[in-house]
């Protein structure tokens, strides 16, 4: 069953702006200027791409509009290297993280699915508080720059997209293994920050390697159910490719987050950290995120409807 997409202005608006700024924010630093792209590609335009999947029933038609100009001020903030500009985007990251925890029920905080999709609402806050550090040249517990950034663009892509489809997943196909997907996740994106942190004091250094593998078990859970989705019979043929696409980008880009979190005891199958952010990051947003969005999309039969003649 086809249904209208009210919110097609705000993302079709945004993919446009986002493009302009690949040639804006070109005279950012090599290191910093593709995970600025990427983490300005989920806000302006996956996150308001992806709305119409969870966000069915509010007719609060003005808020997708403000998010939007609040993340087009993310850009505003490179450009001017002030960090006023992303104060905004801060504020209504935690408004919606706050809207998301204060409607949850009891039965949302017992179902994996629910709580995995109620999670992509409040991860980006945590992004966007990461962001507003760096804008502000503030270096919690003395962390590099750019690791302050690439926690921010982090937040935006594997604390939005990935909880999102999990819980998707488990919402149309429920089950032990997208629960455990869910699960998972929900573990796995703390644990590795908390182990992140560890590694950085010299202390606690397992804590990093383990929650990078129980992330990765759950992300190629919710690979696996992208791909098997794809094979579905029922499926569109761009539908079906769109969840292939997304099942295997996932899944290649899970590889190199494992090589990478375990760079300590088998370096060997470590990227760089600047081919890691490229090529992973890379993965993520357009293979994983933006293949599995339209697919979804597509599965859930959205569409911009058609004027009468």
């Amino acid at each position: 069953m086809k249904t209208a997409d009210k919110f097609k202005y705000e993302w079709q608006a945004g993919l446009l702006v986002w493009a302009a700024q690949l040639w804006a924010l070109k005279s950012l630093s090599a290191d910093s200027y593709w995970v600025v792209i990427l983490l300005l590609f989920s806000a302006m335009f996956l996150m308001p791409l992806s709305r119409r999947l969870w966000d069915s029933e509010s007719r609060q038609t003005w808020r997708p509009a403000m998010e939007l100009g609040c993340a087009v001020l993310i850009a505003a903030s490179f450009m001017a290297n002030s960090a006023v500009y992303v104060i905004p985007w801060l504020l209504v990251r935690s408004a919606a993280a706050y809207e998301a925890i204060r409607n949850c029920s009891r039965k949302t905080l017992r179902d994996p699915a629910e709580l995995t999709l109620l999670s992509a609402r409040i991860f980006p806050a945590i992004g966007a508080a990461w962001l507003v550090a760096h804008r502000a040249n503030w270096a919690p517990w003395g962390f590099d720059p750019l690791i302050v950034l690439l926690t921010a663009a982090h937040f935006h892509h594997a604390g939005f997209t990935l909880p999102m489809m999990a819980g998707l997943n488990a919402r149309a196909n429920p089950g032990c293994w997208t629960r455990f997907s869910c699960v998972a996740i929900l573990l796995g994106v703390p644990l590795v920050a908390v182990g992140i942190t560890g590694t950085h004091f010299g202390m606690l250094k397992f804590v990093e390697p383990f929650g990078v593998v129980i992330l990765v078990m759950g992300a190629l859970g919710v690979a696996a159910s992208q791909v098997r989705r794809g094979l579905e019979r029922q499926r569109t043929i761009w539908t079906g490719i769109g969840f292939l696409l997304s099942g295997a980008s996932l899944f290649a880009a899970m590889l190199l987050a494992l090589g990478f979190g375990l760079r300590y005891l088998v370096p060997n199958f470590a990227l760089t950290m600047p081919h890691m952010w490229a090529i992973h990051g890379t993965l993520n947003a357009f293979g994983f995120g933006l293949c599995g969005i339209l697919a979804w999309r597509g599965a859930l039969g959205l569409h911009q409807p058609t004027k009468p003649c």
